[in-house]
């Protein structure tokens, strides 16, 4: 009897900390995954960063274990989309092979030169034409660290790239980049394109040659090559798409298309963003502003520099869990018994910059470090591990209150959608209505979902959220707690501001104290 072939796309995810593989059907439907943990190395005080051929090749290894899911017979790829982590830095040579490890977002080395160019006046210039605001993530002020510092590697190198660019270059051999990756760090915003006038405030006028060709997500494409087709065992005509950036991609797989649709991504950052039409707009020089995939619509971001991370922190460190098991942990039980901790937390509060390069948003600072307040002997484990999840929901209120609006459904995606506590959390918080979709890998769905309409198989992105897009679980804010956590960011933003000169004196004491603990070295 003859089986029916179901065309499929196939989603890839260079995560932070994951690299995610969804296979998906043509209408959205979730099938098959897999997914592969990536190694953050630590070579230095604040230094975060990737080896590029390691990402790849557990890229690979993730599309392996894809197909050893799928019957061959039954399942047919047809795409690939691919998306990954914002900002970093991803270096090649000439021969399309990486010059040194790849930067992190995370990355805090160049603390001292953001806040110079913040001092300055060069990053509100450079916020007046690209909407974002420079800060420790940003890949041109990378750019102009390793001018200073390694210019062996700035000479050696072809072409800079991001995450998601790296893994389309292995799959294709074409080195490019898309609208949604280059717009928040290079682009005149309003036109769309790039602008010399931010290599010249960077300083980094020689590293023009470097910016790769820029195209939009949908026409970002090209066919896998023949070895790397062989070598996997997929067909040698499967096109592969790249864009858009993780933050444009699951707005798109929450179905965020429209302008004044708001959503949270509570992933390893936390991103907070509203789409407009009229960039960038108020807070001025804070956040980002990304072209999204719709045209004439932009994505207006507030983005916290951490968000689960703090969960994860305080659950291997207090809890004993380390990294390879913690995707077995009883979350049910644990956050049964954090239920029973009222808003407040029994007078504790957390601020949730846990991050050695501090905090971008919804202020720049990074020096910021994250702390307890409010301790006594009588708190349990319990409820300072309530107020890590408070001070997360805290920092996301301090976003949104920092936009001009935002609207009465927040989307919410990220591994911390997964909490039921967490979501009820942030609608009581936010004094929003917090609505979940079906696919909690938004990320990947965003990529398959451009990659559906670059195949043509939608005739736009209305047309393709509408059909694979499906509202799942929705948490209604209490007024009450409501109420209740707009008094406590009064408390929230009080005490970082009251921090911020203590936080400058401890860094300056850290940074003295491992000078000279590498000079006797």
């Amino acid at each position: 009897m003859k089986t029916d072939i179901i065309d499929t796309i196939l989603g890839i995810d260079i995560g932070t900390s994951l690299i995610k593989t969804n296979l998906y059907s043509l209408d959205g439907r979730h099938l098959v995954t897999a997914s592969q943990r990536n190694v953050l190395t630590h070579e230095r005080p604040k230094w975060v960063e990737y080896d590029m051929e390691e990402i790849w090749v557990k890229a690979k290894t993730c599309i392996g274990v894809i197909l050893n899911k799928t019957d061959a017979n039954r399942i047919r790829i047809i795409g690939i989309g691919i998306t990954g982590q914002g900002d970093g830095t991803w270096l090649i040579d000439e021969h399309l092979n990486p010059v040194r490890p790849a930067i992190s977002w995370l990355d805090g080395r160049t603390g001292e030169m953001v806040l110079d160019l913040h001092k300055s006046g060069v990053s509100k210039s450079v916020f007046d034409i690209t909407g974002t605001s420079i800060n420790q993530s940003n890949q041109a002020v990378h750019l102009s660290w390793l001018i200073k510092h390694e210019p062996e590697s700035i000479r050696k190198s072809y072409k800079v790239l991001r995450a998601k660019d790296w893994i389309f270059l292995k799959l294709t051999g074409k080195v490019s980049t898309d609208t949604s990756d280059a717009s928040y760090t290079y682009f005149d915003i309003k036109k769309n394109i790039y602008d010399d006038r931010i290599l010249d405030l960077h300083g980094i006028s020689e590293c023009e040659h470097l910016l790769p060709e820029v195209l939009h997500p949908r026409g970002n494409i090209s066919k896998i090559k023949k070895d790397v087709a062989g070598e996997l065992g997929l067909n040698t005509d499967i096109p592969v798409v790249s864009g858009p950036v993780d933050m444009s991609s699951s707005a798109l797989g929450l179905g965020i298309i429209e302008p004044g649709q708001s959503n949270t991504i509570l992933g390893t950052a936390g991103i907070h963003q509203v789409l407009i039409t009229d960039p960038p707009g108020p807070p001025v020089n804070a956040g980002y502003t990304i072209s999204h995939i719709v045209e004439g619509v932009w994505l207006r971001v507030l983005p916290s520099m951490t968000g689960t991370l703090n969960l994860q922190w305080f659950i291997k460190k207090l809890y004993g869990y380390s990294e390879t098991v913690q995707k077995n942990i009883d979350w049910e039980t644990i956050e049964q018994k954090v239920r029973q901790v009222p808003v407040g937390s029994y007078g504790i509060m957390y601020h949730p910059y846990i991050d050695p390069a501090g905090e971008r948003a919804p202020f720049m600072n990074p020096a910021a470090r994250a702390q307890f307040i409010g301790l006594n002997i009588h708190h349990s484990k319990e409820a300072l591990l309530h107020a890590v999840y408070e001070g997360v929901a805290l920092s996301a209120l301090d976003c949104y209150s920092s936009l001009p609006s935002y609207s009465e459904e927040i989307r919410l995606a990220g591994g911390g959608s997964r909490s039921e506590l967490w979501s009820q959390m942030l609608a009581d918080a936010l004094g929003r209505r917090v609505r979940h979709v079906l696919e909690k890998e938004t990320g990947t769905k965003g990529a398959m979902i451009n990659t559906a309409v670059a195949l043509g198989i939608y005739k736009t992105y209305e047309e393709a959220v509408k059909d694979t897009v499906i509202p799942g679980e929705k948490f209604d804010p209490s007024s009450e707690n409501h109420r209740k956590y707009s008094e406590l960011l009064k408390i929230f933003r009080n005490t970082y501001k009251a921090m911020t000169p203590i936080w400058q004196e401890l860094n300056n004491f850290s940074e003295q104290s491992l000078m000279t603990t590498l000079t006797r070295k």
